[in-house]
């Protein structure tokens, strides 16, 4: 096996379609503990290739062989370790769902080079994009179960790369699940509960706007309730039980995001110099930041901040910070007259 089989693959985790996304991941979650076999089932989903069987054992070197169907109707033998080498040229990003900035080489005192270089890897995040980017779909349906029995399909919007719909108070419920996901020594059932909970507040259900008449179809719409979160975890939960693939293509989406906030707005997420984080803050000190956003947004209601976007806050926090700081500096100058 070699180049002249493979299609043309994504360079990026960016460049994946939805589709791609949830078979990258399948190939991922189910060969976890073995990175080179889930690199190798990522190649020949991206590829097309559905079609692996034995095919005996190359006389040369006591590897076995393995037939690989294309849909194209071709076929060709390849063993496990050149599939494993090749995923490794083809895939160079697929260790790096959120990007790595790479390393540069390390030498000893003698100029001996004892960790070689590694490129950087581009995952979602460009701080050129004012937007970042966007997944082909806007919408997911999912099979939900519904009183009686049964279960019917009910259409989620789906966090956007920059997160840009979502709310304030959806990013707040977002960040303060996050670190709970991340601590050492909890069990795999809480763990679930958990990523449930996160998919709860993470992706918001369709609902009816206006009811609906002989004469007008009824208006759709998408708007974040917390307590309705709250009270569709459960479903989340059995959902992630026979499936955890929607849970890590979301938190990537929602991680890459945040990421790409730090490039933009560094004011905010790296403070001055490491000694200060506006942004910690502003999420700590709640009833002064909504104040804050109501005065310069000419808000009359706490709520209208609460379903504001994050950009939308974000911009305004930056500005706070930026005229905070100025007068910090304007008073140090009056001070050392």
């Amino acid at each position: 096996m070699n180049d002249r089989y493979l299609p043309a693959l994504p360079s990026c985790w960016s460049a994946l379609t939805w589709q791609q996304l949830c078979g990258v991941w399948e190939a991922k979650l189910r060969y976890g503990g073995n990175p080179d076999a889930a690199r190798a089932a990522a190649l020949l989903s991206l590829c097309g290739l559905s079609d692996c069987v034995a095919g005996g054992t190359d006389v040369s070197t006591g590897e076995a062989v393995y037939v690989l169907r294309g849909g194209d109707g071709l076929s060709w033998k390849v063993t496990p370790r050149e599939l494993s080498g090749l995923a490794v040229q083809a895939l160079p990003w697929f260790d790096y769902p959120y990007g790595d900035p790479g390393e540069e080489v390390v030498k000893d005192e003698r100029g001996k080079v004892v960790k070689e270089a590694r490129e950087p890897v581009r995952g979602y995040v460009n701080p050129n994009w004012r937007d970042a980017m966007q997944l082909p779909e806007e919408e997911l349906s999912v099979a939900v179960p519904v009183n009686g029995g049964g279960k019917e399909d009910v259409v989620f919007v789906l966090p956007q790369l920059a997160c840009n719909n979502l709310t304030w108070e959806q990013y707040r419920s977002l960040q303060g699940l996050v670190p709970q996901l991340w601590q050492e020594g909890i069990g795999d059932d809480e763990r679930l509960r958990l990523q449930a909970q996160f998919l709860a507040h993470c992706l918001v259900p369709e609902m009816p706007a206006v009811a609906s008449s002989d004469r007008f179809r009824p208006r759709h719409t998408f708007k974040y309730d917390a307590a309705r979160a709250e009270q569709s975890a459960a479903f989340w939960q059995q959902y992630l039980s026979e499936s955890p693939v929607l849970y890590h293509i979301c938190f990537q989406v929602y991680q890459t995001a945040v990421q790409y906030y730090a490039t933009a707005y560094p004011l905010l997420f790296n403070g001055d110099g490491g000694k200060a984080d506006p942004l910690r803050d502003a999420l700590t000190g709640e009833v002064g930041t909504i104040n804050g956003v109501m005065k310069y947004a000419g808000y009359a209601g706490q709520q209208e901040v609460y379903d504001s976007n994050i950009p939308f806050v974000l911009d305004i926090l930056n500005m706070m910070t930026k005229e905070a700081k100025e007068i910090e500096k304007m008073n140090s100058r009056i001070k050392k007259r």
